[in-house]
């Protein structure tokens, strides 16, 4: 088996909820708003906070963590999941 190398952010880990493949590369992906949770939670605010995942985000580095941003809104009705949706 070949060794993946990632790159994670140290102190975020509660925030990973998996990987995702980037321009041929697998790269750990984390859930924003605990991130947000995570920076605010260290005393900064939820402003600080988002500007630094942002300028995280924006660096372009060869395996640079991706930052998902999940709808809480969507609801699902019924025992299946519509067609065309994404599961995580």
């Amino acid at each position: 088996m070949a060794d993946i190398e990632v790159v994670v952010i140290d102190g975020l880990d509660d925030a990973i909820v998996g990987s995702t493949v980037i321009s041929g590369r697998e790269v750990i992906a984390y859930d924003f708003d605990k991130c947000v949770a995570i920076i605010m939670s260290k005393g900064h605010s939820e402003d600080y906070a988002q500007k630094w995942i942002e300028e995280i985000s924006s660096q372009e580095f060869e395996g640079a963590p991706a930052f998902i941003y999940f709808d809480e809104e969507t609801e699902f009705y019924g025992s299946s999941i519509p067609s065309g949706s994404t599961v995580h």
